[in-house]
């Protein structure tokens, strides 16, 4: 619950209380700037003019335009990145299911070399015998192509 002081501090913090207090201060502001100018034409000074604040204006016009052309050039590289990652990523995509469907491939090759060995190897004659030449054949393929023999 609490006392009501803490209460009262926990209102300070609320948005709707801030917003009370600007609005409090500005008008006190005006309404002692408006009693500081009425009194100095009480005793018969120049009251000095507002001055017109249309530079000003056009400046703050010409900052916020050029803040918008700003940020639609960053909206427009933002736009550009994004195309570019999106880009890198499908690259990067198709490198790898490239990459995975040449691994498959080498690998079938492997295989089908794997039996075409395994059917020269495995060859009989008539009455049932192995088959000589392609197991020698092999062999001396094995000696070509090992570099202990070769110099």
């Amino acid at each position: 619950m609490g006392t009501a002081k803490q209460s009262q501090n926990r209102k300070k913090f609320t948005r709707e209380y801030k917003v009370k207090e600007i609005q409090r201060s500005i008008t006190k502001k005006t309404r002692l700037r408006k009693e500081y100018l009425k009194a100095l034409k009480d005793e018969g000074y120049t009251v000095p003019e507002k001055e017109p604040r249309t530079g000003v204006k056009d400046s703050v016009r010409k900052i916020k335009e050029a803040r918008a052309t700003e940020g639609k050039k960053k909206l427009d590289e933002k736009k550009e990145i994004k195309k570019q990652r999106k880009k890198l990523q499908r690259d990067e995509l198709n490198e790898r299911r490239n990459d995975e469907l040449e691994r498959i491939r080498v690998s079938k090759e492997k295989f089908q070399m794997r039996e075409d060995r395994k059917k020269r190897m495995t060859q009989r004659t008539r009455s049932g015998q192995p088959l000589m030449g392609p197991k020698i054949e092999d062999l001396l393929d094995k000696i070509k192509t090992d570099d202990t023999y070769t110099s």
